[in-house]
């Protein structure tokens, strides 16, 4: 029997429901599975298989020791965020030594996408657009290093080379962490009067949609799941688990995705991407601007698979048995199912029950992030029976009062927009579309 061991960072609990599945491969394969992990806790229907609850100061060094005494013979990456997800490259370089592989990225291509500057300079290299910026030396601002008495101006005069407004990132860091909103030359002034206590990246602020697809694969065969749709952008950023997410047919926005489609899997290849990566962009005057690439599952792998169909954490395994990307002869859908994500009250027992009855729910539940409890809920359905969900939902909502007035407004306004977009985009039933999914040049 083959033991394979999981490796996570935070609640395991935000992968439901899609682990679970698992439990029929491993039966199939033979295969033991353990999951280690560092965040959070695990019961016995969260993960198929075994579990085990390291100390979240484990070293790369632990990690590879707890898995060599259990006796693995392969483990997979699962873990959120960068910092975690670099924390796993190394562990597979050490395993490595030991013959033991692993579903991840190098740790040459983790740290190129975990960096956010260095991320900007590749996707320029590879004919791909970012919003214009600069690196901001924080050793230099902070007065650690040589004096430059002109750094200031240079980083004004660039500052109004890009146009406000701008926003201030931490290289590193994800959910908006240590991002500072420049509305105009006041702003920069105090953000250079108090600047961030290490380098960041100073680019401008564009004005348009959020949204992110999650890419899959491995030695030049790479899916492309649909895309996300997370809201408008223009001004501070938001908490991403307070929006309004969704993916949904747009014939507009999706004819300007294809080539962009095309270049990001040319950049997996060159990177030799191994495992999923999500690539976070700006939409806007018909182009696609890439904000960050995170190397790694996310909090948006629930909703692609719920759209595409496409299971991420099978398709990692699969990387391992040397079943990828066999199991995949044909081209997926572009879009299969209408899928959307939305903030609620911390749900009860009464709303999960009924909605497991009367909508395709996919998850309700809650979870921490710094210590402060959120809610979502996740559901789908096909394109054809978008016009009933609203009324659905909104009956569910009477019972259980679980969405505030204004989402429910504004995911019934989805709703209505997607039926519309749907009439639009697929007068007749959709066919296979011709959506290049394959690296290699499957078609």
């Amino acid at each position: 029997m083959q033991r394979i061991a999981f490796l996570r960072s935070i609640e395991i609990q935000q992968t439901d429901p899609y682990l679970s599945p698992l439990k029929e491969v491993f039966r199939a394969e033979g295969i033991q599975a353990k999951l280690f992990y560092t965040d959070g806790n695990c019961g016995p229907d969260d993960f198929p298989g075994e579990s085990e609850k390291l100390d979240p100061r484990a070293s790369c060094d632990d990690i590879v020791d707890k898995l060599l005494a259990w006796r693995a013979d392969a483990a997979v990456s699962i873990s959120i965020p960068d910092e975690c997800s670099l924390r796993d490259a190394v562990v597979k370089e050490k395993l490595a030594r030991h013959g033991i592989p692993m579903a991840m990225h190098s740790v040459q291509t983790t740290l190129r996408l975990a960096n956010k500057w260095v991320t900007k300079e590749t996707v320029l290299a590879h004919g791909l657009t970012t919003p214009p910026g600069i690196l901001l030396d924080g050793d230099i601002l902070n007065g650690r290093n040589l004096p430059v008495p002109a750094y200031l101006d240079v980083v004004e005069r660039q500052a109004r080379t890009f146009g406000f407004p701008l926003l201030s990132k931490p290289l590193w860091d994800c959910l908006a962490n240590g991002i500072r909103y420049v509305g105009g030359p006041a702003d920069l002034a105090a953000l250079l009067r108090d600047p961030y206590d290490g380098n960041v990246v100073l680019e401008r602020c564009l004005t348009g949609e959020l949204c992110s697809v999650e890419i899959v694969g491995r030695g030049g065969s790479y899916v492309v799941q649909p895309l996300i749709w997370k809201g408008p952008t223009g001004g501070a950023p938001s908490f991403a688990f307070e929006q309004l997410r969704y993916s949904a047919p747009r014939r507009d926005a999706d004819a300007d995705f294809r080539r962009v489609a095309e270049r990001l899997r040319e950049l997996c290849v060159e990177l030799d991407v191994e495992g999923a990566i999500e690539v976070e962009m700006i939409h806007g005057d018909g182009q696609y601007h890439i904000i960050e690439i995170n190397p790694r599952v996310s909090g948006s792998t629930t909703m692609s698979i719920a759209a595409s169909g496409l299971n991420t954490y099978e398709c990692l395994l699969q990387m391992l048995l040397g079943t990828w990307p066999q199991t995949h002869p044909s081209l997926l859908r572009e879009w299969r199912r209408f899928a959307l994500q939305f903030p609620i009250v911390p749900p009860s027992a009464e709303l999960i029950r009924d909605a497991r009855r009367e909508l395709d729910l996919v998850r309700a539940s809650s979870f921490h992030i710094d210590g402060k409890v959120y809610a979502s809920m996740v559901i789908t359905c096909e394109f054809g029976n978008v016009t009933t969900l609203g009324a659905k939902l909104r009956s569910l909502c009477s019972r259980h009062d679980f969405l505030q007035p204004s989402m429910l407004a504004e995911v019934t306004n989805l709703m209505a927009r997607t039926a519309g977009e749907r009439i639009r985009t697929f007068p007749t039933p959709p066919a296979e579309a011709d959506y290049p999914v394959l690296a290699s040049g499957a078609r």
